[in-house]
């Protein structure tokens, strides 16, 4: 195997850091594969450089890895963290496709209870759960939610959604999901008691802040704003 990589990466990171992230670039078929696979492709090296060199590309974000229980891992470079440590901007050609991405256990029981009956709701949660639940969780993650909570969130979410069938069946999903991790965020960020900074406390500030000046103007003026009454005869 011929594997090509930049020089700049191995001066900014490591030799064996760039020879990897030259494979993912270069050879690297985007599809999911089995580390014993791995393990081959990579026997000039002993196993452990290769999961020392895999571990130092998850700690620097990097590289990002999903991983099932049957042993299959998929790759993917992060643009935003290889052009900060490295200097280069990385080609879209290396950034892995959503389609491809490895569906969880967890994911793969929704998908099937989505797919169990034919209602409106359930073909667009279906559709986004194939198309875009891996971009939306790594919208999660940029947003400062760690792999695990982004994942229980999403949970959540799909569960929230499902059950609410007349609210959310012509929605924007993907909007929503944005609002929606926002407002985790915030939850998480805060303690309890204390005031929110995401769009929905922003929202019930608002909303409060109306009642309140409503109130105001109702203590100035109590007859300007006192309730009509109705009587009949």
């Amino acid at each position: 195997m011929n594997i090509r990589f930049e020089t700049e990466v191995a001066e900014k990171l490591s030799m064996h850091e760039a020879i990897f992230l030259g494979w993912l670039q270069y050879n690297y078929t985007q599809s999911p594969i089995k580390t014993d696979e791995l393990e081959k492709l990579f026997a000039f090296w002993r196993d452990e450089v290769l999961y020392k060199v895999l571990l130092k590309l998850e700690e620097r974000q990097i590289i990002q890895v999903k991983r099932n229980l049957d042993d299959y891992c998929i790759f993917q470079i992060n643009p935003k963290a290889y052009q900060e440590q490295t200097g280069l901007t990385l080609p879209a050609d290396a950034q892995l496709p959503v389609s491809e991405a490895l569906m969880d256990d967890n994911l793969k029981k929704h998908l099937k209870r989505f797919q169990s009956t034919d209602s409106i709701l359930n073909k667009k949660l279906s559709q986004l759960i194939r198309e875009n639940s891996q971009a939306m969780l790594q919208y999660a993650e940029e947003e400062g939610l760690s792999p695990e909570a982004a994942s229980a969130s999403f949970d959540k979410f799909l569960h929230y959604v499902a059950a609410n069938p007349d609210r959310f069946w012509n929605s924007d999903l993907v909007a929503y999901w944005r609002f929606w991790v926002s407002n985790t965020k915030d939850k998480v960020q805060n303690q309890p008691g204390q005031p929110g900074t995401g769009k929905r406390a922003a929202i019930e500030r608002s909303v409060q802040s109306a009642a309140n000046n409503w109130l105001k103007k109702k203590a100035q003026d109590p007859q300007l704003y006192q309730s009509v009454k109705i009587t009949h005869e």
